[in-house]
């Protein structure tokens, strides 16, 4: 069996930025995004928050790591400033009883959450309006052989759509777990240890496998298909379970996920007699 691990260069080719470039990049698609999003503004605050704090959004591991610092402590400014408060760190003042101090800086976790929800929403779109080919279908075409494994930590599904593209994947047991059951055995399995886009955890879900939204479907190619465990009007979702940013000390909040899915690639990882590093 062939492994093949991937880190963030292995993607670069599909225009998304490398991990400590991933800010940067994040926020230069920001600039040039549709303005009538109403979550564009409080995002764009965001960033400017990131920049005024720690001069600038170079090296996104070290701003994260000096934003874990704080732990749930407002990050409050040193000297003057331009961005205004988003309405999240206000509503928490208020429900603590700290509505009436001078509101100044943010809290680092919704910081985290709002970043999470936009970086998304940045790979969905950059995945939504490719129109070009990528490495991934020379990869997948060429490359992958059945019962091929791949180990990635990257959060886009270029890798995935490359795959369905050439009849060597399928969603149901594609990632290592049954995410949809009564489906043929996919080809081949793809393991994302950091997590992917389209991975969602329920708030008080905490038994496995993430949940998968329509949209996130249709995007890989799966019209007809749909999660059971989303209503009609949706679900609430918890950012911080199912996408692990690039921090100096990581934290996996939903172990009952990440757990297995790292033994079993550990596991898939030491039967291999061949092993490509990518990236």
């Amino acid at each position: 069996m062939i492994a093949y691990i991937l880190g963030a260069g292995a993607s670069k080719h599909a225009d998304y930025p490398l991990a400590s470039k991933l800010l940067q990049g994040f926020a230069d698609w920001l600039d040039h995004y549709d303005v009538r999003e109403q979550w564009l503004g409080q995002c764009r605050n965001r960033i400017v928050q990131v920049r005024e704090t720690f001069g600038s959004l170079d090296d996104f591991e070290s701003i994260l790591g000096q934003l874990e610092e704080y732990g749930y402590q407002r990050v409050k400014p040193t000297s003057a400033t331009t961005y205004r408060q988003n309405l999240v760190d206000i509503f928490h003042d208020a429900n603590c009883g700290d509505s009436n101090k001078p509101a100044r800086g943010f809290y680092p976790q919704y910081l985290r959450s709002e970043l999470i929800q936009a970086l998304r929403e940045f790979f969905y779109q950059t995945e939504q309006k490719r129109s070009e080919p990528t490495a991934y279908e020379t990869f997948a075409a060429q490359r992958i052989e059945r019962d091929s494994t791949v180990i990635t930590f990257n959060y886009d599904v270029a890798l995935e759509r490359a795959l369905i593209k050439a009849g060597k994947w399928d969603v149901g047991t594609g990632y290592g777990f049954t995410a949809f059951r009564d489906r043929a055995a996919s080809f081949t399995t793809i393991y994302k240890l950091h997590g992917s886009v389209n991975w969602f955890q329920a708030p008080m879900q905490q038994d496995p496998p993430p949940m998968m939204f329509t949209r996130d479907l249709k995007l890989l190619g799966y019209d007809d298909l749909a999660d059971p465990r989303i209503g009609p009007n949706g679900v609430a979702v918890n950012n911080m379970g199912t996408l692990i940013l690039p921090d100096p000390l990581k934290d996996f909040f939903w172990e009952a996920f990440w757990l297995p899915l790292w033994n079993v690639a550990a596991e898939r990882l030491r039967w291999a007699s061949e092993v490509f590093i990518h990236g």
